[in-house]
């Protein structure tokens, strides 16, 4: 037994995403058809009286219960395997499956009564017998019947009752559909969620099932009560589960298991921005109650399709910590993604944009960043830079933005060489921007400013042209004209889900990764590329992303400045990569590996499950690299750490007990630290915990109001922050040095000491 568990352990952990694969081919079916096919025509001719061999007697024999069971696996295995190859899983009886029954009952049935003598008119006395539920019994009475049913008679029993039966658990089933989606998503392990109704919900849903790891559910909200919606979703493996309105008990439901969270992913598509905020922070306090499982990083999309505004929530919510990754998607982005990417898949090393809206400005930026990537992770002399020329009257103005833009977040302008052609986009100003060798041209705005694509191609006919197309949401693989490419702007650029910052920069660390091995490269299912990577190696990259985001909160920084940052000592890198090695240790452990003197594979063993201190040399190093490697791709981003100085206030909360104290005393605190406590002072007790402390009495009389007896109500304000790592900090009872998570809290009297992290979130609450 512990084998086969192994075994699907391995399959499970090495399996790729599906990317629409069918699991079942689509012959699988037919040898199960063919088999009640033989069985039929061998039971029919039977019944016609025909002899044989003794093999054909003994198989048509309608004493031996084999046959008829081996029949009506074979069509349930057949009907069942037609509608899994033809992704119809969310139909629960096909019409095939009742039709292929009813055919069976009646030609078995003929056959059966086919040389009974009748009263009646021949043929239709035996069809009015089969019809009636194959009921009569003229067996050894009637002139020319056998003297006992034959074995066509018992399978075309067999078909009417099993067709029937099919039936109407179809129509039940069909009645029950949402409430069996509930009990069957409250069974599910772990969980993929798209909520929101809107046009793109609908392709999202296509894209996210075709994707999602093996073992994964799909599960969408509908509260817009569409069938065709639904049964798409139920069609490709998901669950709908139908309400008029999000609420508290039906997200834990669908993200948390026992407390636990066990989304892999949440998409909030909705037409609006303003309820797709509202949502989202309905999903963030739902994940922020529940505990992490070390065994995923979960994800949650906001659907945002502005490029600016998207780019400024996605980092005011990048500086909160928690267990789970956050990001907007913005359908400019994506397609601006796409379009660069397609560009670089046709070697072009010269770019002319036409247009000065969002879609152009995106493009800017995409491209800017993409060389950025490439000076990160490669020399920056190994390849030839993407030059680009804007055009438009307001070409200037845009790229003045793209400067400023960029600048704000610290960056350098990112395009080595960056043209203006402040002329209308007219035939002649792009034929003559276009005509180099290498050269790409788009065409980012559709309007009587801009020139007919179709055109441009018939004259440009050795460049690739990418023309926006208001009236789409698509990008095509093939050319329309010549080379000439017609998009829409839309969160879809093809088969694959829109693809979030963190996994871009998962992606960019595993293409590192690889480059490192060199020739080693997919010798191993961790080092293949991210195409065909296992689902468990994504989120061990997606991991380390949020590890290190985790990390540098507790390192008392932030990742929401804007500008240039400030770098990281040696201290804080071995703090960093200590936590990388813990996160990734535990991701490993929570999914069935396990230590071992040598790494192996296929048993799930490797040698470096063990503590931080016990690392050979060679694996502190790679994971300090990977540690640097992930802060120098989250600088192309323009995300950059800095230690937080502001002061915020927050509120004391809880109640505690305390005592005057007669004579000095010595305590130690959680750091270790030795604190000094004068006759006078106060001696607080945790009367949930029984910790304790001392506090100076102007301080105590501060931020404390009696209750009874020894009883004190914790009031007032305090001002705090993230401690940074190694910040000494002389409290009134003595010096004491922060540790990793610790916050510094100024009281009223402006006295400062440390409070471990968990010990914050319990005693203070944000004003």
């Amino acid at each position: 037994m512990g084998g086969l568990i192994s075994r699907w352990r391995r399959r499970r952990l090495f399996a790729a995403p599906t990317l629409g694969r069918r699991p079942v081919p689509r012959w699988a079916w037919t040898p199960f058809a063919a088999l009640a096919g033989v069985l039929t025509v061998l039971a029919a001719v039977r019944a016609l009286g025909l002899a044989g061999p003794g093999w054909y007697l003994w198989l048509t024999d309608p004493r031996q219960p084999i046959v008829p069971g081996v029949f009506l696996g074979s069509i349930l295995a057949a009907a069942a395997l037609y509608a899994r190859s033809r992704s119809a899983r969310g139909r629960v009886v096909g019409v095939l499956s009742v039709s292929a029954f009813a055919l069976g009952a009646v030609v078995l049935g003929l056959v059966s009564y086919l040389h009974c003598g009748v009263d009646g008119p021949p043929f239709f006395e035996q069809l009015i017998w089969v019809l009636s539920g194959n009921g009569a019994e003229p067996w050894g009475a009637a002139p020319g019947c056998p003297a006992q049913p034959p074995l066509a008679h018992h399978l075309a029993r067999l078909c009417a009752l099993w067709g029937a039966l099919a039936s109407v658990v179809g129509v039940v089933v069909a009645m029950l559909r949402r409430q069996l989606d509930r009990w069957l998503a409250a069974w599910s392990n772990r969980s993929v969620v798209v909520l929101g109704a809107s046009a793109q919900a609908a392709t999202m849903v296509r894209a996210v099932a075709a994707h999602r790891a093996a073992g994964s559910a799909l599960l969408v909200v509908d509260h817009t009560g569409d069938e065709a919606f639904s049964a798409t979703v139920r069609a490709l493996g998901g669950r709908v589960l139908a309400a008029e309105a999000l609420d508290a008990d039906l997200l834990r439901s669908l993200l948390t298991r026992q407390g636990r969270i066990a989304v892999e992913s949440v998409h909030i598509i909705e037409e609006r921005v303003p309820e797709a905020l509202a949502t989202f922070a309905q999903v963030a306090e739902v994940l922020d109650a529940a505990v992490p499982d070390p065994a995923l990083v979960g994800r949650v999309q906001v659907r945002i399709d502005d490029p600016w505004a998207a780019e400024n929530w996605r980092r005011d919510i990048t500086g909160t910590e928690r267990s789970w990754l956050a990001d907007a998607l913005s359908a400019t982005e994506q397609t601006a993604r796409a379009i660069v990417a397609r560009v670089e898949l046709f070697g072009a090393r010269r770019l002319v944009v036409a247009g000065e809206g969002d879609l152009a400005a995106a493009v800017l930026a995409e491209v800017a960043r993409v060389e950025r990537e490439r000076r990160a992770l490669h020399d920056a002399a190994s390849a030839q830079p993407l030059s680009v020329v804007v055009v438009g009257t307001g070409a200037a103005g845009l790229a003045a933005e793209h400067s400023a833009h960029q600048a704000r977040f610290g960056n350098d302008r990112g395009i080595a060489e960056l043209r203006v052609i402040a002329e209308p986009a007219q035939d002649a100003v792009l034929i003559a921007a276009a005509g180099e060798p290498d050269t790409a041209l788009v065409i980012a705005e559709s309007g009587p400013g801009l020139t007919r694509p179709t055109r441009l191609a018939g004259q440009l006919p050795e460049v690739t042209i990418l023309a926006v197309d208001p009236a789409s949401a698509e990008l095509p693989g093939q050319p329309l004209v010549g080379r000439l490419i017609s998009f829409g702007v839309g969160l879809l650029t093809g088969d694959e889900p829109p693809q979030d910052h963190w996994t871009r920069i998962a992606r960019l660390l595993h293409a590192a990764y690889l480059a490192e091995l060199g020739d080693g490269a997919g010798t191993r299912p961790s080092s293949r590329q991210w195409a065909e990577l296992p689902t468990f190696y994504r989120r061990s990259n997606l991991r380390q992303v949020h590890s290190l985001f985790a990390g540098v909160a507790q390192l008392g920084r932030s990742w929401a400045a804007e500008g240039s940052g400030e770098e990281l000592d040696a201290a804080e890198i071995d703090f960093l990569s200590r936590l990388e090695h813990e996160s990734w240790r535990s991701l490993y452990l929570a999914n069935g590996w396990r230590p071992g003197p040598v790494r192996d594979d296929a048993r799930l063993v490797h040698d470096w499950l063990i503590d931080w201190d016990a690392l050979p040399p060679a694996a502190r190093v790679r994971t300090s690299a990977g540690v640097r490697r992930s802060l120098a791709l989250l600088d192309t981003a323009g995300y950059r750490s800095r230690r937080r100085t502001a002061l915020l206030p927050f509120r004391r909360r809880g109640e505690v007990r305390a005592v005057r104290l007669a004579e000095a005393r010595r305590w130690y605190t959680e750091s270790g630290a030795e604190m000094a406590a004068t006759a006078g002072d106060w001696l607080v007790t945790d009367p949930g915990t029984g910790r304790q402390w001392t506090s100076d009495d102007r301080a105590f009389v501060a931020g404390h109001e009696r209750l009874a007896a020894d009883r004190y109500q914790r009031t007032g304000v305090v001002r705090a922050r993230p401690a940074h790592l190694g910040e000494q900090v002389v409290t009134l009872e003595g010096p004491s040095v922060a540790r990793p998570g610790d916050w510094l809290v100024e009281g009223a009297v402006r006295e400062r000491w440390l409070v471990p992290a968990e010990r914050f979130r319990e005693a203070y609450e944000p004003v």
